[in-house]
């Protein structure tokens, strides 16, 4: 029997640094998609606070986010759905670091359990958050078994955020190396407020931009995507059928999408680009 997993993509635009009221619409949407079936909700990142740095009040309302890990956890238990709350911004403390870091954390908690099952800091950022963020250029792109509720199939599954979806590079470790077959993705991508320069040439190139990435994401590494933006263009794509459902810019809502992972059986037999990309010698490639 081939795995089909129910994916409900939540896309809204949080109210800053606002924990406690984002939290509320997000675990009444998430509640809505257990009741319809779905296995997966996905929230976009910055969910809880926003993405507002230079606000006085931004490193309050972090820590206040964090305590919202614990209550999305008890979701998940409750509901028997798996979450992945967006990204939950944290302060760490390395022992070599002088002051606290601030990292990037999505995380996939587990259906009827709520456990952990994968977390994942933030490895590529964009411009405006370096400085701010710390990268987790030691956080490595690693897959996870992501068990299918009321089944007993499992597939594969890896996390990435946001800019992370611009460079092949995750993908294949996570698809190729880790063999994820889903691939989960929050962001905060603009599709309106973008570079005057590029805006002039295309007002639509964050939107070109965005969808054509996703489908050459899901196609290059047979995978399905599944990319929760709070600005639009949330979408689940897979090879061969390309977009199985999306949200328009500034759109806010839900849009729930079954993944046959039959799909991508079919894509491996027909284009066999996993096979090929696994092959000792490929482009350089060395032996695992």
């Amino acid at each position: 029997m081939v795995p089909t997993l129910r994916i409900s993509l939540i896309q809204f635009q949080p109210k800053p640094l606002s924990p406690e009221v984002n939290f509320n619409i997000a675990s009444s949407k998430i509640r809505d998609a257990a009741a319809s079936g779905c296995h997966l909700a996905v929230l976009p990142e910055y969910h809880l606070t926003s993405w507002v740095p230079s606000d006085p009040g931004f490193p309050a309302s972090c820590l206040e986010a964090e305590s919202y890990l614990p209550q999305y956890q008890a979701l998940a238990k409750d509901l028997d759905i798996h979450i992945v709350p967006g990204t939950i911004l944290t302060q760490r403390s390395p022992s070599s670091a002088s002051s606290p870091e601030l990292h990037n954390m999505a995380y996939l908690l587990a259906a009827g359990t709520g456990e952990i099952l994968a977390s994942y800091q933030k490895r590529n950022l964009w411009h405006p958050e370096r400085g701010i963020l710390t990268a987790g250029v030691k956080s490595p792109h690693t897959a996870f078994d992501l068990p299918i509720p009321g089944t007993d199939m499992t597939i594969r599954a890896g996390l990435l955020i946001c800019w992370d979806l611009a460079f092949p590079e995750a993908f294949r470790e996570l698809a190729i190396r880790g063999g994820a077959e889903l691939v989960i993705i929050p962001a905060w991508w603009h599709i309106t407020e973008v570079d005057p320069a590029v805006k002039k040439l295309n007002p639509d190139s964050e939107a070109v931009f965005l969808d054509g990435i996703a489908v050459a994401r899901a196609f290059e590494n047979t995978c399905a995507v599944a990319l929760c933006n709070s600005f639009g263009r949330s979408q689940v794509v897979v090879p061969i059928s390309g977009r199985l459902g999306a949200l328009a810019v500034d759109e806010e809502g839900e849009v729930a999408c079954e993944v046959d992972f039959e799909t991508l059986r079919v894509a491996e037999e027909a284009y066999k680009v996993r096979a090929d990309v696994s092959q000792e010698g490929w482009y350089g490639r060395q032996g695992s």
